[in-house]
């Protein structure tokens, strides 16, 4: 029987015939190995496996996912809500609007202590207005209507009130039953008199002067006559002394008519004496005017809580009447009704080139938490290309407002911060693989 020796060192024998392979197909146990059919997993297990393995590749051929740019901003608005500040140290005496409430510019909301009654304080503000409007279209003599002007419970303001009043008394003695401006009339119809009077003098004296000529022709044809000794001496005087009379009325004339236009002039001076007197005047009254506007809107600025402009009335904080308030205490807000919200993000420099204008950007506000109001949709509609501290500003338009995903408004306040997630091109989950095996190979 051949023999072989085994790597041990060994000695194994080796069949070689078909009858030393007898015994052992004829074993039991080797009759049912070989009889037996392998499973399905055992006969198609590694086409299996390959198919799964193709499967997966072409699925991460096909899925795809964009990347995420992380950036921090705050939120804010084309027309911000107004805030409204205590400018005195007191008491809140009158509340007149309520949360929610609709006001409009210049609108009273609210009244700090004084000594001084506010609506008095507010009517003689509309006074002043009324008679700066007079005095700049120059219709002074309307102040008269105001000539019984009297008050005398504007607080802080009654010394300076006393100081108004008399340079309006002064000034609206000047109109005061009509008297300048009648003596004024009365100087321009006087004007008008001499002026007319002026041409009469113009006419009678070209009269004059036809008449002189024709007289002067009369005289040469007798002074001819007489050389000729037609007609005697005494004809020849009577004419001559016809020339010398109607010589005399043209000087005469002359004098006239210079009285007249000296007569013009004083009148031109007494109207520009009475029209600088009441420009002086005016000027005198003009700057009491100014100081006193000047003086009641200072006391109105610092007692009176004004809207100052059109919106919604929201109170900064727990605010009611008789509470004590701190001079440059927040007391309210005035949000206007055609707000146009947007986000200011600061964009890193990391993936910063990926962020394109229009891509859409989620908003979490960690105000209100993401699971329980959503995030706010935006798109990126700016993009600075000048880093400011190691970052890029970006502006975000909000197509939506400030309504999440979960049709939840979101109440804009000023500072509001938001997690901005910026989603970029999408990238092909085997594009990922790719260029992570790449890159870990230009590393090492």
């Amino acid at each position: 029987m051949p023999i072989q020796i085994n790597d041990n060192g060994g000695i194994n024998e080796l069949i070689d015939s078909e009858n030393d392979l007898n015994p052992i197909l004829r074993n039991t146990e080797v009759t049912e190995l070989i009889s037996k059919k392998p499973t399905f997993i055992v006969r198609w297990g590694i086409t299996l496996l390959l198919g799964i393995a193709i499967l997966l590749l072409a699925a991460t051929w096909f899925i795809k996912y964009p990347d995420m740019v992380k950036a921090n901003g705050v939120f804010s608005s084309i027309h911000p809500p107004r805030l409204v500040i205590s400018n005195a140290e007191g008491r809140i005496v009158k509340l007149f609007i309520k949360e929610g409430d609709r006001v409009h510019t210049n609108a009273v909301v609210g009244v700090m202590e004084s000594i001084a009654n506010h609506q008095s304080v507010i009517d003689i503000s509309i006074i002043l207005d009324s008679i700066q409007l007079n005095v700049k279209n120059n219709k002074p003599e309307v102040l008269v209507k105001y000539f019984s002007l009297n008050n005398t419970s504007l607080g802080e303001l009654q010394p300076q009130y006393q100081v108004f009043k008399h340079a309006f008394l002064s000034f609206s003695n000047y109109f005061a039953n009509g008297f300048y401006l009648k003596k004024k009339g009365i100087l321009y119809r006087d004007m008008a008199n001499l002026s007319r009077l002026h041409s009469n003098l113009i006419f009678q004296k070209s009269i004059q002067e036809e008449d002189l000529a024709l007289v002067q022709h009369t005289f040469n044809a007798n002074d001819t006559l007489k050389r000729q000794k037609v007609i005697s001496e005494g004809d020849y005087r009577i004419e001559k002394s016809k020339l010398l009379n109607k010589s005399l009325t043209i000087p005469q004339l002359n004098a006239s008519i210079i009285s007249n236009e000296s007569q013009q002039n004083d009148k031109k001076k007494e109207i520009l004496e009475l029209e600088n007197n009441i420009a002086q005047q005016k000027i005198i009254f003009e700057q009491a005017l100014n100081t006193f506007k000047s003086q009641v809107g200072a006391w109105m600025k610092k007692y009176l809580l004004i809207a100052p402009i059109d919106g919604k009335f929201f109170f900064a904080s727990f605010i009611q009447e008789n509470q004590q308030i701190k001079a440059g205490q927040p007391i309210c807000y005035v949000k206007p009704e055609n707000s146009l919200y947007y986000a200011e993000i600061h964009i890193p420099q990391t993936n910063f080139g990926k962020v394109k204008m229009g891509q859409k950007v989620l908003l979490k506000l960690p105000a209100y938490p993401y699971a329980e109001f959503g995030s706010i949709e935006g798109r990126v509609n700016f993009i600075s290309r000048i880093p400011i501290d190691s970052s890029y500003a970006a502006r975000i338009i909000l197509p939506n407002g400030l309504l999440t995903n979960y049709a939840k408004p979101v109440y804009f306040t000023e500072g509001l911060k938001a997690n901005a997630e910026i989603i970029t091109e999408d990238l092909r989950l085997l594009e990922r693989f790719y260029y992570s095996i790449y890159n870990q190979g230009i590393n090492r």
